[in-house]
């Protein structure tokens, strides 16, 4: 037996498929594919709330942090601090911060 409990010596046969999916193939750690969890960035005043309620916000927009739709620079402009300094700001605070920057 080898470490995934196949015997030694055999071999697996994969029929091809057309979509390139292969039942039971997993992906291996260090292969990457490019990152959806990042979000898009979009101008300030798209991702702003106005009296008016909400500008009518694209699918890829996560409304419930739209400040991570903000450029680098913009958030650095708004908040006065980094994304990584907002992210250890306690809840209460970062949502007060939203508020104030029509961002909630």
């Amino acid at each position: 037996y080898n470490s995934y409990g196949d015997v030694s010596n055999t071999t697996r046969d994969y029929q091809f498929h057309p979509d390139g999916v292969i039942p039971g193939m997993r992906m291996d750690r260090g292969v990457s594919m490019p990152n959806m969890l990042e979000p898009k960035i979009f101008p300030y005043e798209v991702l702003m709330v106005t009296n008016r309620g909400r500008n009518k916000i694209l699918r890829e927009v996560d409304r419930t942090r739209l400040e991570r739709h903000l450029a680098p620079e913009v958030f650095q402009e708004l908040f006065g601090m980094t994304i990584q300094e907002f992210d250890k700001l306690p809840i209460w605070r970062r949502n007060d911060m939203k508020k104030k920057a029509k961002l909630f």
